[in-house]
């Protein structure tokens, strides 16, 4: 397992969202890589119906794309899981 951490904002509907911390909770196994991980549901995502996955758009210019398995309407908490490549983490200099 790998935690990696990402800075960025959310992609709806042609706008983005509040900058915001992400934190993708990675798992290898059987040559597959799956990331899952939850998040703070920002007030613009609030209300906003959607089909399909939400693109999650790093500092770095990079997409993460998921899909939410849950929504935790009393926390305000959306459990998610990856699709596709994860970026790797930038290496600091």
């Amino acid at each position: 397992m790998e935690l990696r951490d990402f800075r960025g904002s959310f992609r709806i509907d042609g706008r983005q969202t509040d900058r915001m911390d992400l934190r993708i909770l990675l798992t290898v196994g059987g040559g597959e890589t799956h990331g899952s991980g939850a998040f703070r549901v920002p007030p613009a995502m609030i209300g906003i119906e959607t089909d399909g996955p939400l693109t999650f758009v790093t500092d770095a210019g990079e997409e993460i794309t998921m899909v939410v398995r849950e929504f935790d309407l009393a926390q305000g908490v959306a459990y998610f899981l990856t699709e596709g490549e994860v970026p790797a983490l930038r290496k600091r200099a």
